[in-house]
Order: structure tokens, then sequence, then C-alpha cells
């Protein structure tokens, strides 16, 4: 017997005897001890406090911009594996599986494996990569029950947070070592989910809270696009971590946490050539690995009345071996920040960060990148003025940042709220930046074959080489929004927003098939990346919640979306098809409907049905996902779900092949969950 089999069905198997001695305990006379499940109602949402908009805490009601907070609970009782699965709840967010292990994830267009406009974090700490400027979603992983909540900011952050924040950011905040005291065992299995489980521990020493935790997950592959056959993108992951949380003083928080973890996945093929000679070789069934680790300090210090500093470092490092890309990376940041709130009716916020990057490549025939440090330098300052004791708010700023590649960009934001407790409506203007990443810059990759004309009257076979040769530039974005929450009632809460965003230089590929390109008699085509494109963009998002009774809540989201491209400053046929792809990434309409209900108190009943649109070129059909999960806790202790997703599709496509794994169907899925506490 294989031994991970071996060690889930016995890790099962103690689950099960763990249900079967709970269902012998009486009752709780609570359905559910408060601090267990972090259940947030409408009255805790609107006065939650948030950070990822003005690095700063605010209440949710007063934020000038468009924020949405995923739950703990919200993530509980979806019934969601991964944290992509979550970021469904959300509006404005365009969410799709290529395959079993591969995301793609945006914020208002522009969606695809490369989506480069968006910022994502674990606790203000970047997981974003400055090779592509994107996310590897295969390697993001944390235990959701140690997740406190997610922030979703729709719409620029870049005079807060830099060169990425374009479209949005999202910030995932684990909880405080001491919100997750005592022993949390959750393991499950099902159809596709074949095995997964974490373990959990944390307790409390004088003025220290710590957490340690350890996580396994295994993944069955999708079905070939046959329909018939298994497909190659399974995943195997590991991954152990701890936080530490000290209160040196009354006036001072330290933190410091680290993660580790490995992946191997299996990757779907794709076509690449041997430049020597000229052939081709299948990559199917081939197998990828990611690693890496992580350790962030963090320290909150009350200076004097009014007056606080931040402060954070971080080191990361991660390992990429895929048949096409091969890296290993380390980052060192340094962040500090200093607050003066109550200054004059202003809070004021200054900030610096400093980071270097150490990259190295293992070059094959196929990719080659050169090996090297790069680094980035910014500062920000962000003012706030209060009038008319509060209820009417301006929020200016603006981030200073240059990297190796680029001179000094200005990110300037100006923000205005009218608010009090049961309504906002605020406005914004924003000028944001991508800049150039280490890809555009000395990337030789031959990418496929094609046949070209090396004479006015010869065709041969060839090569097409995408080359990173500096020639891109920054891609500057301006964006205008605005917006409204309202609670028409003390247990309901509507959310608008409406957006226009302006794209000057959007970076892909132009191919030189000049006859004077000296590539060109050597059979190959330059498919250099470059500034190619302008765009437009604009849409609306809206959500609701409203809490029927203390044991029924709906929610919902939807959302539109309108882009559109032309190729300039260059205008040829790779250029057209470039407009025509950005175009399709993302369908114009999705919508999330859901409901939770309590029929009793120790049953929770929860149902969420999406829907998206289809992708423009019709490749990918308009489909509705629907997942039903039932949650069963005989006591306090205890809890049992089981889960189905997918329940309207046996099976469906939801994106198309990118230039990293070919796509494969996404299948019904079924698991069963079982979470034990003890405190």
């Amino acid at each position: 017997m294989d031994l991970n089999m071996y060690c889930w069905k016995r890790l099962l198997g103690s689950l099960l005897l763990l249900v079967a001695v709970s269902c012998s305990l009486p009752a709780a006379a609570e359905r559910y001890t408060t601090d267990d499940l972090l259940s947030m109602n409408i009255e805790e949402l609107v006065n939650v406090k948030v950070t990822t908009l003005s690095k700063r805490e605010e209440r949710y009601m007063s934020t000038a911009g468009a924020v949405f907070v995923i739950s703990n609970d919200d993530i509980r009782r979806s019934g969601v594996r991964s944290i992509p699965d979550a970021l469904r709840l959300a509006p404005g967010l365009q969410v799709s599986q290529t395959n079993a292990n591969q995301f793609q994830i945006g914020i208002r267009g522009q969606t695809d494996f490369w989506t480069d406009l968006l910022l994502v974090m674990v606790d203000g700490r970047p997981i974003y990569n400055t090779t592509f400027s994107g996310v590897w979603w295969v390697a993001q992983n944390y235990p959701l029950e140690e997740i406190e909540r997610i922030e979703v900011v729709r719409g620029p952050g870049g005079a807060i947070w830099g060169s990425n924040a374009v479209n949005g950011v999202i910030n995932i905040i684990t909880k405080h070592a001491g919100a997750a005291q005592g022993l949390r065992v959750t393991a499950g299995t099902g159809t596709e989910e074949t095995g997964f489980g974490n373990i959990s521990y944390g307790a409390k020493t004088g003025n220290l809270d710590y957490r340690l935790y350890t996580m396994r997950e295994t993944r069955d592959g999708g079905l070939s696009l046959n329909g018939t056959t298994d497909a190659y993108d399974f995943r195997r992951m590991k991954q152990h971590g701890f936080r530490l949380d000290w209160q040196a003083d009354a006036a001072t928080n330290i933190s410091l946490h680290g993660d580790a973890y490995q992946i191997h996945s299996g990757q779907l093929g794709y076509w690449m050539p041997n430049p020597t000679p000229l052939n081709f070789i299948d990559l199917s069934n081939s197998d990828n690995g990611y690693s890496g680790k992580n350790l962030v300090l963090r320290m909150e210090k009350e200076l004097v009345p009014h007056v606080s500093l931040k402060g954070q470092l971080f080191y990361d490092q991660y390992k990429v071996h895929t048949r096409i890309i091969r890296e290993k990376k380390e980052t060192f940041d340094a962040d500090f920040q200093v607050d003066f709130s109550d200054v004059l009716n202003q809070n004021i916020s200054l900030g610096t960060n400093l980071r270097k990057l150490r990259s190295h490549f293992d070059n094959t025939p196929q990719f080659q990148m050169p090996s090297r440090t790069t680094g980035l330098t910014s500062f920000f300052i962000n003012d706030e003025l209060s009038l008319f004791d509060g209820h009417f708010r301006i929020i200016g700023g603006v981030k200073m940042e240059k990297n190796s590649y680029t001179k000094w960009e200005p990110q300037p934001s100006i923000r205005a709220i009218a608010s009090d407790d049961n309504w906002a409506v605020w406005a914004s203007a924003s000028k944001s930046a991508r800049t150039p990443n280490d890809m555009e810059n000395g990337l030789v990759w031959n990418r496929k074959a094609s046949g070209c004309w090396t004479s006015p009257v010869t065709r041969v076979a060839c090569l097409v080489r995408q080359i990173g040769d500096g020639r891109a530039q920054t891609e500057h974005v301006k964006t205008y929004e605005i917006g409204a929450r309202v609670r028409p009632t003390e247990k309901s809460l509507i959310e608008v927003a409406a957006f226009k965003t302006i794209y000057k230089g959007v970076p892909d590929t132009w191919q030189d098939r000049n006859l004077a390109n000296p590539l060109i008699p050597q059979a190959i085509v330059p498919e250099y990346l470059t500034n190619v494109l302008n765009g437009k963009g604009d849409g609306f998002e809206a959500s609701f919640r409203i809490e029927a009774n203390p044991n029924l809540t709906f929610k919902g989201s939807y959302t539109y979306l309108h882009q559109n491209y032309v190729d300039y400053p260059i205008a040829d046929g790779e250029t057209r098809w470039t407009v025509i792809s950005n175009r399709e990434q993302d369908p114009k309409s999705r919508f999330h409907a859901g409901v939770s209900w309590n029929p009793v108190r120790s049953l929770e009943l929860d149902a969420n049905l999406y829907f998206y649109g289809p992708f423009r070129d019709n490749n990918v059909t308009g489909h509705h996902r629907l997942d039903l999960r039932a949650g069963w806790k005989p006591s306090d202790e205890l809890e049992i779900s089981f889960v189905g997703q997918d329940l309207m599709n046996l099976k469906h496509r939801e994106n198309e092949d990118n230039s990293m794994q070919y796509s494969s169907l996404i299948q019904q899925r079924w698991y069963v969950q079982t979470t034990y506490l003890y405190k």
C-alpha cells in the first residue's frame, strides 16, 4: 500500500473514532461558540477595522473605496477548499480554472495566467513575483480555518502600495495567535480532493501567544477535453508554519510568523521547439515542483499619544521547477510607516519601502533568463482631512517608486467620502503604474513553430522567439470611481460602485516579420515584449447582505464589465490578435447568490450559485456553478461538513489553454470534512 494513502487512512480512521465518541456527548446549549467560528453579522461587518485601502485601520462603513470583506465564517460556510475558490465570493473578481491545479484571477479585466495588474498579499507580505508581475496560485496555500478575513480592494491602490496595485489589492489576513488557541484537527476526503488535513495548536505563555500548524492536501486531476480520459494535472502539497504574537508592553506589539511549503503537480503539455535542429517536443505528462519559505517580523508601537510607528521586515524564498521556467528567487524587504492621528483634524501617514531581489535561473534551450540582483525603492505620504465632525473626509496621497528598470514613477490619488453610521457616498480619481518586470528585461523564449519568409520568394519552417530586450516601458493607468453603501435596515447592507479605467501602454507581444530584421534569415521570428495597446474599461459592481432573521442570511453580488483595446502605436496582424485576446479574457457579466440557513441549532445549510458569462471568443461558454454544504455540530468540539461543488455540471471548461499549460475539464466534486477543536 502506498505510504501516503496509508497515512491518510489512519488519520481519517482516527477522526471517525472521534466522531463516534463525540456523538455520545450531550449537545451544547448554544449552537456555536463565538470565538470558535468568528461569525460576522451586519453590525460587526460595518464596524470591522480594515487596513488594506489606506494602510491604517478604518471602519469598513467609512472606507472611501470599493472594499469587500470575506470573513472566516463566509469561507467556512461556503465549503471551499482553496483561497482562489474563496475569492469567488467577492464582486468584481474573475476567478477561473485552467485545469485542476492552475487558477487565473483578475479584477476588472485583463485576466489570464500573466495577469499583472493585481497586488496580492498575505498579512501585508506581497506574494506576487517580479519575474512576470503575477502570482503562482498553485503555490498559495494556508489553513482556511486560520484565516481571519480576506480584504479585497477593487480599484487602484498605487498611492499606498505602489506598482501592481493597479486594478485591485487582495490582502489575506491570518488570525492573531491568541484568537486560535487549543488544538484543532481538520481532515477530509472526496472525489477530487482525495485527501486533506491540517493540525494546528495554539497556546499562551505570559504576554506571548503562539500557534503552530501543519497541513497536507492531495488533489486528483481533471479530465482531458475529450471528456473520457484523465488529465495529468494533479497536485500534492504539504506546508508548515508558525505565528508568535507578543505584547511587549501596553504600547508595543510584535509578531513573528513564517511558512514553508512543497508542491508537486502534473503539467498538461505545451509544445516547445528544440532550436537545434528545429523539431518539436511534446511536453505533456511532465512534472512541476514548487517550494518556498518565508519569515516576517512586524512591530507596531505608539511612540507618544497620536503618533505610532509600524515596521515590517520579511525574507521570502521560492523555487519553481517546470519544463518552461526554472527559477530560485530571494526577496529581502524592509517597510516602515509613521502615523500621525488627529492633528488639526487630519490623519497623516508617511512610509518608505526598500526591497532587494536575487534571481537565479537554470536555463534550457527553450527558455533563458539572466541571473541577477534587482532592487525597488519607494516612499509615500497620505493625508486625510476630516470635516463636519467626521461626516465628510478628503484623502489625498502619492507614492513615488522606482525599480532597477525605471525612473521615479509618481502614483497620486484623491478620494472624498460623506458618511454616517448608516450610509456612505464616495468618489475617487487615481493614477497608477505597472512597472517593467524581469521577463521584459532579459527573456529569450523559443515558444512555438511558425512559417516565415526568409526572402520575398522563400518560406521556411521557423521559430517564434519571445524577447524581452528592455523596450517595454511603464504602463500608466487612470481610474475614476464612484460608489455608495447603505443600510436600509439594521440587518441589511447594499453596496454599489461604478468605474472607468483608461490604460496607456499595455505591454504584450509584437512580432517583427520585416525581412530587414537580422533574425528572419536565421528562420527566427522575433516576438518582442513591448507596449502595444491602449485600452479602456468601465463597469459597475453591486453586492448585498440581508439577515432575514438570526438563522437565515441572504447575500449576493453582480458584476458588469465592458472593455475595449486599440493596437497603438503598432498596428499589424499580431497586435490585432492581441486586441481580440485581451477583450476575450473576461465575461461581460457574472453574479453570485447565496443563502445560509440554520433550521435547528446544530445544523447549517448553505447554498451558493454562481454564473459566469461566455468568453467573447465562444471557446469558453457561459456556465452556472452550484455549491451546497450541510454542516452538523453535535457538540461544541466537533463539526462535520458534507459539500458538493459544481453540481450543475458533470464537467465543463472554465478557461482556455495558456502558454504555461493546457486546459482540462473541471469536474463535479463531493467531499466530507471533519473538524475537532479541543481547548
